[in-house]
C-alpha cells in the first residue's frame, strides 16, 4: 500500500507518518516548507520525503504520477482562523483547491481511499452543550471555517459523482507532543503542563469556563489510519474524539495529578481559548466506531500524563 500524507511536518500528519510507517505502510510525506530532520527519522529509510504547494495541480499531478500511491490522508491546511483571516485567498488556496487538486488526482489514478481531515470548527452556531451528531448541518461563519466545509463539500461531491470511497473524517483540540505552547489555539493543556513542569504557578484570570472534547494526538492519528486501512466506508462524514467535553477545570486537575504539586487557578469565564474559535459541545457518534472498530485509548488522564512524561523526556519544551 502506498499512502500519501500531506502536512506530514505538522502535528498530526507526523504521527499519521509514523504511526503508518511502524505498520509497514510504504508512506509519501508531502509538506510544503519547514522540513524536521528528527521527524523524518522516526518514520524510518523506507518513507519517501516530498515537498511541494499542493495547490498547484501540476505538482500534485507529478507527485501521483511518480509514486505507487493507492491512498491518501490529506491533513495539510491553513489550521485555524489565527492564519486564515490575515490571507484568506492563502486559506481557500490550501483549504479548498490543494484538497480537489487531490481528489482528482485519485479519481484519475484510482486511488483506493480519500480521507479528508476535518474540524469540529465547521460548527459554529452549535451551542457550547448539546453533543454534535455526525448528521448535524455545520454552520460556518469565518473563513477557517467556511473553507473546511468548502472541502468536505468538494470530498463528497467526488465520493457521490465519481465512486471515489472519499470521506471527511472531523478531529478537534488535538493536544500532545511534541507541540508545547502557550498559544491559545492550541488550548490549555500545554499551556498548564508547561508551567506545571517549570514549577511555575498559573493563576489566570478567566478560563474556568471552556470545555472541549480534548483528544490525544495518538488517537487521532490511529483512528485516521482506522479509516483510510477499512474495508468499507458506509458514511462521507465521520467524527473523531471522546465523544464528551472537558472543561479547564477538569484539565487542570488531571495536571496537578499528572505534575504534583503544579499550582493552577482559573476564574471565570472563557478567554483566552476562544479568543479564535467559539465553544460548542463535543462531536459524537458511533460511525468510526461501526465501519472501523476504532475508539480512543487516551482518558483525559492517561493522555495528560504520557504528554508530561514526552516533555518530562525533553525538558527545553517547557523551559
Amino acid at each position: 500500500m502506498g499512502l500519501l500524507v500531506t502536512g506530514a511536518m505538522g502535528h498530526v500528519g507526523a504521527w499519521v507518518a509514523q504511526r503508518a510507517a511502524a505498520r509497514g505502510l510504504g508512506v509519501v510525506g508531502a509538506y510544503r516548507t519547514g522540513f524536521d530532520a528528527e521527524k523524518a527519522a522516526a518514520c524510518g529509510p523506507r518513507t519517501q520525503w516530498v515537498s511541494l504547494d499542493l495547490a498547484d495541480a501540476a505538482a500534485v499531478e507529478r507527485l501521483a504520477a511518480g509514486h505507487p500511491i493507492d491512498s491518501c490522508i490529506h491533513l495539510a491546511a491553513v489550521s485555524n482562523e489565527a492564519y486564515a483571516r490575515p490571507d484568506p485567498l492563502v486559506a481557500v488556496e490550501a483549504n479548498v483547491r490543494a484538497t480537489a487538486n487531490l481528489l482528482d488526482a485519485a479519481r484519475r489514478h484510482g486511488w483506493r481511499r480519500f480521507v479528508l481531515v476535518g474540524t469540529g470548527s465547521v460548527f459554529q452556531h452549535a451551542d457550547a452543550v448539546s453533543p454534535i451528531p455526525e448528521d448535524a448541518p455545520p454552520s460556518p461563519v469565518n473563513i477557517y471555517a467556511t473553507t473546511k466545509h468548502c472541502a468536505e463539500l468538494v470530498t463528497r461531491m467526488y465520493r457521490t459523482q465519481f465512486g471515489l470511497s472519499a470521506a471527511t473524517v472531523r478531529i478537534s483540540w488535538v493536544y500532545g507532543p511534541p507541540v508545547a505552547t502557550d498559544s491559545p489555539t492550541r488550548g490549555p493543556i500545554p499551556a498548564f503542563l508547561r508551567a506545571a513542569l517549570a514549577g511555575k504557578p498559573r493563576r489566570d484570570p478567566a478560563g474556568a469556563d471552556f470545555a472541549a472534547s480534548f483528544t490525544y494526538v495518538a488517537d487521532a492519528a490511529d483512528g485516521l489510519l482506522a479509516a483510510c486501512l477499512a474495508e468499507r466506508l458506509n458514511h462521507d462524514v465521520y467524527h473523531l474524539g471522546p465523544g464528551a467535553n472537558f472543561t479547564a477545570g477538569q484539565v487542570a486537575a488531571a495536571v496537578r495529578r499528572a505534575v504534583p504539586g503544579a499550582t493552577i487557578e482559573l476564574g471565570p469565564g472563557t478567554e483566552p481559548w476562544t479568543a479564535y474559535t467559539k465553544m460548542r459541545g463535543p462531536l459524537t457518534g458511533r460511525r468510526l466506531l461501526d465501519d472501523t472498530g476504532f475508539t480512543v485509548a487516551h482518558s483525559l488522564d492517561s493522555g495528560i500524563a504520557a504528554y508530561a512524561e514526552w516533555m518530562r523526556a525533553h525538558p527545553e519544551s517547557y523551559r
